[in-house]
């Protein structure tokens, strides 16, 4: 079936491209109009005026809203007992639209806990979040926080 629909198909192309036929949701209307029936020599005719050059006009587009400019802002780094934690908050207007971990060194593992904050602290658009579903790693979490506040007390 599946063969089948695909010959159909070249088959249909083919001869659209062969007689120049334009097939589907972008043809355009042929130029075929049909010749004018004959009239008498004492009944005067009317010519018809092409009205347009067949393709469609463009009304002029709308300008475009002014985009809110990004803004950003980057923290002191923050040292606490398993590394160094400095965040760039980017803001476009009101909104924090992105927050760059310039330096996030934990150890044993406490990195981890970095694209979790980030994602929470995006969410909430500030530096207070929920960080009750977090264990193990308070101390990252303290650090970051402190380190988003000291970046968003910069705007």
């Amino acid at each position: 079936m599946r063969k089948s629909s695909q010959v159909l198909m070249g088959a249909m192309t083919l001869a659209s491209v062969i007689t120049g036929i334009q097939l589907g949701a972008h043809a355009k209307p042929s130029g075929f109009s049909p010749s004018p029936t004959p009239t008498d020599n004492n009944t005067p005719t009317e010519t018809p005026v092409p009205t347009g050059s067949g393709t469609p006009t463009s009304s002029p587009s709308p300008k475009p809203k002014p985009t809110a400019v990004s803004v950003s802002h980057t923290s002191d780094p923050v040292y606490y007992r398993y590394g160094v934690v400095q965040l760039t908050v980017v803001k476009s207007g009101s909104t924090i639209t992105d927050i760059r971990l310039d330096q996030a060194t934990a150890t044993n593992g406490r990195s981890s806990a970095f694209s979790y904050l980030v994602s929470l602290a995006l969410s909430a658009q500030s530096q207070s979040f929920d960080t009750s579903m977090m264990s193990g790693a308070t101390f990252t979490t303290d650090a970051f926080v402190q380190a988003l506040d000291n970046a968003l007390n910069q705007f």
